[in-house]
């Protein structure tokens, strides 16, 4: 069992954190995460691919439970409500993946109790063949620190890291830990083939991510004038420079890619597509991607904010659920009831959903007299919360332990102490920054609220779910050890 993390982060992707031992009576270890596999009938059918999905994941995951659907994978949910798993692998061939089963089961997976929020942490299992979608499920831990960065992430949080920005040209920016004090401007070639081919291929990078144009089909790097794309061809990933000359792009350091700022990315729309080619030619072990146009950006961006940021708390999957409860939270906020029950199911080539309600909203803080700019700004705003909710793809082993390895954080695993209490923790380490922090629990717990304890640098929680307990304004200082404990706490589901 890999050890789950907290993390902070400010503003809305501000989120996530890990249970620990405080060495406060702790003697036992907590009861461990649980895990569930549904499986398509299609998937069952098959002896390659079941072997190599369900088969795998289940001698990967002692004891997790195996569930099947045939014509909808809504049919999982009584068994999986009733289970209540801690993770839950999506088993299917590439056909039946993409924009509409990304949708299905981000609402599945939040629909299993009575809360809004995701109630498991999902990923989907899946490859342009048996074998890339078998590398999925025996993935192994990634203690990441290399990273190519192609969105503006922070480049310290990582013990090297390059980056290529989609704005300008000729520069690439260099940072090094324990070389250089600050990040470096280097001068490169207004083509990035040949760098991000050298970044890929010998600096064996392990965490990129990209914005930029994109399809389910190509990456455009940049917006500032002619640069590379990356293509795919037959499940093999292929660099095509300015002068249209194409060279092969596949590495296989295993490595988490996000897709942060690009359109369709993500979408699956057939098996030759560029998220498959990653799994498969790029080593890519998760992968993060819109599966439809992105203009907003609060699941892209908050999950790279927030995974980069809190470095070393967050595993790449926590850093997805967190930053969509994070979003979920907020949409709850707006008090307009009937964005919470929206279902985006009328897919358009630019995704604007404004509900009844939302537009009575706007129309009655307009006749308020509210400024008009303002308004418009507010109701862009809840437009793209809900927008971004549902539509991204996160493919993978959920409870794949893939973090920035030597970070800002260290998560330590969660003990029941002598009393029974069920203690979470985590130490804040050199560079830990105030804001939000999110624990999560090993599981779905029952627990009072007003019984919960924690140490005073925390602040008091102002959400406590059955699965995640959010601090909204912590103050960590590098060394200490903080902890939240929660009195007769039980576990639920079976």
């Amino acid at each position: 069992m890999r050890v789950s993390p907290l993390c902070v982060l400010p503003a809305l992707g501000a989120l996530v954190a890990f249970p620990a031992c405080c060495g406060h009576h702790c003697h036992a270890a907590a009861a461990p995460d649980t895990y569930a596999i549904v499986a398509s009938k299609a998937v069952m059918d098959d002896p390659a691919w079941k072997a190599a999905t369900v088969d795998a994941l289940a001698a990967k995951h002692p004891g997790a439970r195996v569930i099947v659907w045939d014509k909808a994978v809504e049919e999982a949910r009584e068994a999986l409500a009733a289970a209540q798993p801690s993770f839950t692998a999506f088993a299917v061939k590439p056909g039946q993946a993409g924009v509409r089963f990304t949708i299905a089961v981000s609402n599945l997976c939040r629909a299993l109790d009575g809360d809004p929020y995701v109630d498991t942490f999902w990923g989907i299992v899946t490859g342009y063949d048996a074998a890339s979608a078998e590398a999925l499920a025996k993935a192994g831990p990634i203690a990441i620190e290399r990273a190519l960065d192609c969105a503006g992430c922070d480049l310290t949080a990582f013990k090297q890291a390059w980056r290529y920005s989609e704005d300008h040209r000729g520069t690439m920016n260099l940072w090094q830990r324990g070389v250089t004090d600050k990040v470096q401007d280097v001068p490169c070639d207004t083509d990035n083939t040949q760098g991000v081919l050298e970044r890929l291929q010998k600096d064996r990078v392990q965490f990129m991510t990209t914005s930029g144009h994109a399809t389910q089909h190509d990456w455009q790097m940049g917006y500032c004038g002619p640069n590379m794309a990356l293509v795919h061809k037959d499940g093999r990933l292929v660099a095509r420079d300015t002068k249209k000359a194409d060279h092969p792009a596949g590495s296989t350091e295993p490595k988490v890619y996000f897709g942060t700022g690009n359109c369709l990315i993500g979408d699956i729309d057939k098996p030759d597509c560029m998220a498959l080619a990653w799994i498969k030619d790029g080593a890519a072990r998760q992968f993060m991607g819109y599966t439809v146009t992105t203009w907003f950006g609060a699941q892209g961006w908050g999950t790279q904010g927030l995974f980069v940021d809190t470095a070393g708390l967050c595993t790449a999957n926590e850093a997805f659920h967190f930053t969509n409860t994070a979003i979920v939270e907020t949409i709850r906020g707006y008090a307009i009831p009937d964005m919470m029950t929206f279902r985006l199911t009328d897919l358009k080539k630019v995704n604007f959903p404004i509900t009844p309600g939302l537009a009575a909203w706007q129309k009655e803080r307009l006749a308020a007299g509210a400024d008009a700019k303002e308004a418009q700004k507010q109701l862009q705003t809840r437009i793209g919360n809900l927008h971004d909710r549902d539509v991204v793809a996160f493919y993978g082993d959920p409870d794949l332990d893939a973090r920035i390895a030597d970070g800002r954080w260290r998560a330590l695993p969660p003990t029941l102490a002598d009393d029974g209490a069920l203690v979470l923790a985590a130490e804040a380490r050199t560079g830990a920054r105030e804001g939000a922090v999110w624990f999560r629990l090993p599981g779905s717990w029952a627990y009072d609220p007003a019984a919960l304890e924690a140490s005073p640098a925390l602040g008091k929680p102002d959400l406590t779910l059955d699965n995640m307990i959010r601090f909204p304004a912590a103050k960590p200082r590098a060394g200490e050890t903080y902890t939240v404990r929660l009195p007769a706490a039980t576990r639920k589901g079976r």
